[in-house]
């Protein structure tokens, strides 16, 4: 079975002060069971303790359980076989004058027999002009691979264990 991401939805996102977009991602692992992920996010404008500027971050190592991004990962994680997992994030800025961000995504999932794997890419750019109105708000994938020798590609100087 061939993973591979879907970006199901992607909708602008604006509501008390911030503004960006929710998106669903899924993918579906033949195996559960031992699976791993890690959520690989990298900004310019870091949004919580642990995160460097322009440094690649694995925010499920940092935040896990925390966020409801990884609440459907943690929920099937003692599932055997095959699994459909829906992540939803949010990602947002506040919306004031001159703010802007660039959050870079790279997601790896090595299914639970560590053979099959995917990698969804994204780049998410949000800006306010001078008086705090959104002037750019855009979310596009930039690669969706997978394969099936467990060596997943990650960023450069990038290690995941």
């Amino acid at each position: 079975m061939t993973m591979e991401f879907q970006l199901t939805s992607v909708q602008p996102y604006q509501a008390d002060g911030q503004f960006g977009q929710t998106f669903n991602l899924r993918i579906t692992l033949p195996e559960r069971y031992g699976a791993r992920l890690n959520w690989l996010e990298c900004t310019d404008r870091p949004y919580v303790a642990g995160m460097e500027p322009d440094t690649w971050t694995d925010m499920f190592a940092l935040v896990g359980g925390q966020s409801s991004v990884f609440d459907n990962w943690e929920a099937t994680n003692a599932d055997d076989g095959a699994v459909t997992i829906n992540f939803v994030d949010p990602p947002s800025i506040r919306m004031e004058p001159g703010a802007q961000r660039t959050l870079q995504f790279w997601v790896v999932v090595l299914d639970g027999d560590g053979e099959d794997w995917a990698v969804w890419q994204a780049i998410q750019t949000l800006a306010c002009d001078a008086s705090g109105a959104i002037v750019t708000q855009s979310l596009v994938r930039t690669s969706n691979t997978y394969g099936n020798d467990g060596e997943p590609p990650y960023p450069p100087g990038f290690s995941p264990y």
